[in-house]
């Protein structure tokens, strides 16, 4: 297991701020974010709504439009940094105007130059005055019953805790960057998945957080990176009775749990440690052949509430999937702060794919 940490998130969103006359930028994309060989979806679609942002940040016109009002992602074909790393993006003015602007970003890899992806981000000003009316809207069911406190020590006997290793070429190594708490008891019908969620790119690759580290936080340039990053709904959907459970169902992730509890309480340093969750390198189709794994074809974000200047330690993220038939499936994101207060809504457009095709290093999609 590799001694160094991985990539930070915060640190690729660090871009340096062009001139007002400069639409386009090169980036090199990290290969810690991925699933399997391909970046993920929400940390791209967090570098194309920054670079709008730095851009309009630029412009006289727009300057005061420091808030992302929404988000629209759409993701044509996949990028894999681990054959050029290197992305261009593009942007060009939709919309300028008083009270918000429109910028479309389009994302390219390689010298055919195809868009792999674009993003339609409205930029405004949320201390502009308007209209604020209550609508009694709360999340149903309420979520289960928590203490943070307790959730930060591991010492909450309602919620466990799962965080995979990470390893430069595991195929779950973007998962690695989130560290997730579910509920203990699994429900009798699973239609949604309910999570408290930290950073976790600021501990050891196999371990706990270093002493030496800062706590990370979730921040307003991150919201798009962590509703793309939520426990996967569908893997409770499949297989059916009587087969092997799903590699990312809430069975199985409560069993991976246990097991990493364990190691903690033995004294094991590398804890997050699991020859079957997928962290390490791809083995084979195998340990993949009942994953049901969400390839996103668009994510619609739109912000709520701004998160404190620097940031929070938790998010609460549900995840909804309406229905899921012919591989197309719905997914909507909810994302709330410590307050149980709306953050961002966030939904997705998805292809079900198998986890066997989703290893393989090209796609047609």
């Amino acid at each position: 297991m590799p001694s160094t940490f991985q990539v930070s998130p915060t640190e690729v969103l660090e871009l340096e701020c062009s001139p007002s006359s400069s639409s386009s930028r090169t980036i090199t994309l990290p290969t810690d974010i991925c699933i399997g060989s391909g970046s993920s979806g929400g940390l791209l679609a967090c570098l194309m709504t920054k670079h709008a942002l730095l851009y309009a940040a630029q412009n006289p016109k727009t300057k005061h439009q420091t808030d992302v009002r929404s988000a629209h992602i759409q993701f044509y074909r996949p990028i894999f940094p681990n054959k050029d790393p290197r992305v261009q993006l593009q942007l060009r003015e939709v919309s300028v105007g008083k009270g918000w602007s429109t910028f479309r970003v389009e994302l390219t890899q390689d010298s055919t130059a195809k868009v792999a992806a674009s993003a339609d981000v409205i930029l405004s000003n949320f201390m502009i005055p308007g209209k604020t009316l209550p609508t009694n809207w709360k999340i149903s069911p309420p979520a289960h019953r928590v203490d943070l406190s307790k959730l930060e020590t591991l010492d909450d006997p309602d919620w466990a805790c799962y965080h995979t290793a990470f390893h430069p070429n595991g195929f779950r190594r973007g998962m690695s960057y989130i560290k997730y708490y579910i509920p203990r008891k699994v429900p009798d019908e699973i239609n949604f998945v309910e999570q408290w969620v930290t950073p976790g790119w600021d501990c050891t690759p196999s371990g706990s957080l270093d002493a030496t580290s800062v706590k990370a936080k979730w921040t307003n340039e991150l919201i798009q990176f962590a509703a793309d990053m939520s426990l996967p709904v569908q893997e409770n959907f499949w297989p059916p009775p009587g087969v092997e459970t799903s590699l990312g169902s809430i069975v199985a992730t409560l069993a991976f749990s246990a097991r990493q509890e364990q190691a903690r309480k033995n004294g094991q340093s590398n804890w997050r440690e699991l020859d079957d969750d997928g962290y390490l390198p791809e083995v084979g189709p195998g340990l993949f052949r009942n994953a049901m794994i969400n390839v996103t074809l668009s994510m619609s974000t739109e912000m709520k509430k701004r998160l404190p200047k620097d940031g929070t330690r938790w998010l609460y993220m549900r995840s909804e999937v309406k229905k899921l038939e012919g591989s197309r499936m719905d997914l909507e994101v909810l994302l709330l702060d410590e307050c149980m207060d709306l953050v961002a809504i966030s939904h997705q457009v998805a292809w079900i794919v198998t986890g066997v095709e989703k290893t393989q290093r090209s796609s047609s999609l």
